[in-house]
């Protein structure tokens, strides 16, 4: 098992935003590019990517960044599941496609949450994301039942967001989830995330008394 901590990089234009991703890759072995905000060109993505050294997620809500960064050698691309149906995805694609659903208010029940994996299934997806706000327990219970239905060879990624989402954040990646994010000081970008030296350092604490599989923090 391999324990991969991604952090995201943001920039508020496109010069900090390279300044950031440099300082990040750093201290991170995986990172999330937020480009949303920048108004990139196919030459800016293209740059980017020749900056690139870590293991990378390209996350945007706009169409046309998606469709031309689909070859630039990102290792994985976040779609978000509401854009799928408007974008010709294809496996000769050289990046993933991680399908994801976000919900920002609440958890949905259970029944929900499995319809919504076997939907996203349906995409081809190489990686299926879900990410809710955790409210309570039972919260807490339904984003762990997926995980442990998931498929042996299903990468998926389970996020539980805000304060009381904290422990899926933490255990997640022990229990079979594909990652998780931790903030920087270059900025967080969702509810509850936990800051990466903190988390390296749970991580070498549970592996120091548990022994943990291959890890990599």
């Amino acid at each position: 098992m391999k324990i991969r901590i991604c952090t995201p990089v943001f920039g508020k234009t496109l010069k900090e935003f390279l300044k950031n991703l440099d300082k990040l890759q750093e201290v991170s072995e995986m990172v999330e590019l937020r480009i949303d905000g920048l108004n990139l060109t196919k030459k800016d993505l293209i740059l980017i990517s020749k900056k690139i050294r870590k293991e990378t997620i390209l996350t945007s809500q706009n169409k046309e960044i998606i469709i031309n960064s689909l070859d630039l050698g990102f290792n994985f691309i976040d779609v978000d599941l509401s854009m799928i149906n408007d974008l010709k995805l294809s496996k000769n694609n050289k990046s993933k496609i991680i399908v994801s659903f976000h919900d920002y208010e609440k958890t949905p029940g259970i029944d929900f949450l499995k319809l919504l994996v076997d939907q996203i299934r349906k995409f081809g997806a190489g990686v299926i994301k879900i990410a809710t706000v955790v409210n309570d327990d039972q919260d807490i219970k339904n984003l762990f039942q997926i995980l442990f239905d998931k498929k042996v060879e299903e990468k998926m990624i389970i996020i539980g967001m805000g304060e009381k989402g904290r422990s899926i954040r933490i255990l997640g990646p022990l229990l079979g989830s594909f990652l998780t994010f931790a903030s920087t000081e270059f900025g967080s970008s969702a509810p509850g995330q936990i800051d990466i030296n903190k988390m390296q350092n749970i991580y070498k604490l549970l592996d120091s008394v548990y022994k943990l599989p291959t890890t990599n923090y």
